[in-house]
Parts: C-alpha cells; structure tokens; sequence
C-alpha cells in the first residue's frame, strides 16, 4: 500500500481541516493513506432487514380490543385519588 508522510508546521493544515488549539503552530506529522471501504460496499448492494412482522408471534387479538381505552383506564387508576 502507498502512503505518503511528512512533517510540517500545521499552520499549513489550517485552510484545510479544522485542526485543535493544543496542535497550533507546532511541528505535526502528516500521514496520507488510500480510502479503502470495500467493506461499507459491499454491505450497500444486500437490501436493508425490516423489523416489519418480528413480533407477530406474541400478537394476541383477545387483548387487541381492550388497547383503545387502555391509556386512559391506567390514568384514571393511577390519578383518580388525586
């Protein structure tokens, strides 16, 4: 793999990325490296997981009428001795 290094002021790096206050006016060294993210795509060309269905296992349509009143029935029990 090529790389490139260097050292340099950093005041040279400063019209370019944002560089901290403690590495200012001082001497860095600079290293280049290729971007290399076969991995990210890759990943990009498989269709995303839908959570869609997961928990259809645990559905019980006996409890799914009683779902509209249930927030309010828990406040009334929770708040009615206020």
């Amino acid at each position: 793999m090529n790389f490139v290094r260097k050292v340099a002021n950093s005041n040279i790096l400063a019209s370019v990325i944002d560089i901290p206050e403690s590495l200012r006016n001082k001497k860095v060294e600079i290293l280049i490296f290729p971007y290399e993210n076969e991995h990210v795509e890759a990943n990009m060309d498989q269709k995303p997981k839908r959570a869609r269905g997961l928990l259809e296992k645990y559905k019980n349509k006996d409890l799914q009428a009683l779902e509209n009143d249930a927030w309010a029935k828990a406040a009334v029990d929770k708040y009615e001795n206020s």
